[in-house]
């Protein structure tokens, strides 16, 4: 405890402040990176930097925290990105008891945590199915954050102070909860998890609102034409069973726009989207079941809206298509969108790389599920200049007949992280001398059986030629019979390499 102690009293007052406040979510709770950022700069911890967004210096605090091993990291992205946390056990015991001493944080529902009667609350964490103390002071708490679905709703007129009300514990928010809403007058960022059939119209009074969720429920949400009076919404994250305003054009600050299934949505809807000129981030699903008369016109639209989208401030885009949907994706993208750096491709497949993508020149970060990973594929991959992530989810990289090599001509001038395969390809793939001559990181992903057809029992894929690698991982079957010839051929490739990189085994 002394060891923490000091640490903790080593670190700035920024890094501390984050840190404390990670005591909100209760034992074992997997954290989200984006929830956990977007509620530090609402709370005002983060301060500005020259050069970077708020984001960008909260994601700094975020690693910062991992590297001091304060928190531990949780989910990875396709990218190998750190997405979420948890805490251990003996260090939340002590951000809770630091929490509690300060009264940084008032907690109803933690074991053995009394609040202190009469306390002035600044920030609430309800755990579990706990009322609240009718003796405590609510009325300049700065955040509200409701964990379990049992916990009884206070009224939000209790809290006129508020600037975050993270209600996604509670499953029991309803329209009549909401009904006060427009008196939060600071309040930054907002998170539901509820049965709302429709925001109010009183939400075109939160001024200050920068973030808004609708999380995963099983009832449709409905978001009122209001929200285009909220000048300061920089962040709409909602779920598939949302429905949006036809006005969404009018959010002008709106720079990250998330969760949007494109059937569900009115075909107005859809043309607005292209007048959000600040948009940077675009996660969209083209899912047929959920389809309505007009889904064909509405997918047309969404594309021409990020092509001009792309044509603008259009970094990331996230698209999630099923099996009937994949033409989207294949057809042409004209003008193409020059501004992506980060395009995911997600659930569905498609038959091959669209010669479109080969355009955009500012591409950093790709992920694209396929039927075969060909020749022509790489081509047009291996000439995007700055591709530094790539990842390739595929049934099939090559074949006996014809193994995929990747050879010195096709490119690759910048890419640093690769991974290909997955648990029933077999991958035929070779890598030659001079290939992709920066990349340090490899995985692998293949069934072995199959992969050992491809590559004659040899499994070679020439990891030899890699000059800049430094560590492969490889993902396979690990009670297939094959195995022990896997693991014999892996190593030998390995200790062939100059670099000796490291070998990951992962299941």
């Amino acid at each position: 405890m002394r060891i923490l102690l000091l640490g903790y009293f080593d670190l700035s007052p920024c890094l501390k402040s984050c840190l404390l406040y990670l005591s909100v979510f209760p034992e074992g709770y997997a954290i989200k990176k984006e929830r956990l950022v977007m509620r530090w700069i609402a709370e005002g911890f983060i301060p500005e930097e020259h050069g970077h967004t708020l984001y960008e210096s909260g994601e700094r605090c975020f690693n910062e925290l991992i590297n001091r091993n304060l928190i531990q990291p949780g989910e990875m992205n396709k990218f190998g990105e750190v997405e979420s946390c948890r805490v251990h056990g003996i260090i939340l015991d002590f951000l809770v008891s630091m929490s509690n001493q300060d009264n940084f944080v008032t907690f109803i529902g933690v074991p053995g945590v009394i609040p202190e009667p009469q306390n002035k609350v600044r920030r609430l964490s309800l755990q579990g199915d706990n009322e609240i103390p009718a003796d405590l002071i609510l009325c300049n708490a700065r955040s509200l954050s409701v964990f379990g679905g049992c916990v009884k709703m206070p009224s939000l007129s209790k809290f006129r102070h508020l600037r975050i009300l993270d209600m996604e514990g509670s499953g029991e928010v309803e329209d009549q909860h909401l009904a006060e809403i427009g008196g939060l007058f600071h309040l930054k960022y907002l998170r539901l998890k509820s049965k709302v059939g429709k925001l109010p119209q009183q939400i075109a009074e939160l001024q200050y609102l920068e973030s808004l969720e609708i999380c995963e429920s099983n009832a449709t949400t409905e978001i009122p034409s209001a929200i285009n009076q909220l000048t300061r919404l920089v962040r709409l994250v909602v779920n598939d069973e949302t429905i949006l305003p036809d006005e969404i054009g009018g959010i002008k600050a709106l720079q990250v726009l998330r969760g949007i299934n494109v059937n569900t949505q009115s075909t107005n809807f859809v043309r607005q989207v292209c007048l959000l000129s600040n948009l940077r981030e675009l996660s969209i699903s083209f899912i047929n079941y959920y389809a309505g008369d007009n889904w064909k016109e509405n997918e047309e639209e969404m594309v021409s809206s990020i092509c001009r989208l792309g044509r603008a401030n259009l970094h990331v885009l996230h698209i999630t298509i099923n099996e009937g949907a994949d033409e989207i994706f294949e057809e042409s993208w004209s003008p193409a969108p020059l501004s992506l750096r980060e395009l995911v491709v997600e659930v569905g497949v498609v038959s091959s790389v669209p010669r479109w993508i080969g355009s955009l020149v500012n591409l950093q970060k790709l992920a694209v599920p396929m039927w075969e990973v060909g020749e022509e594929d790489v081509v047009i991959l291996g000439s995007l200049p700055d591709l530094r992530h790539l990842s390739l989810t595929a049934l099939a990289a090559g074949s006996k007949e014809g193994r995929l090599r990747v050879t010195q001509s096709h490119g690759f001038p910048s890419l640093i992280n690769f991974q290909i395969g997955g648990e029933e390809c077999a991958l035929g793939l070779v890598f030659e001398a001079g290939s992709m001559p920066k990349l340090q990181n490899l995985e692998l992903e293949f069934d072995a059986e199959e992969t050992s057809s491809v590559t004659n029992g040899g499994f070679d894929f020439g990891i030899k030629h890699l000059s800049c690698l430094t560590s492969t991982t490889v993902r396979s079957t690990y009670d297939d019979p094959i195995r022990p010839t896997l693991e014999a051929a892996m190593e030998r490739c390995i200790n062939d390499h100059p670099n000796r990189p490291t070998l990951i085994w992962m299941k």
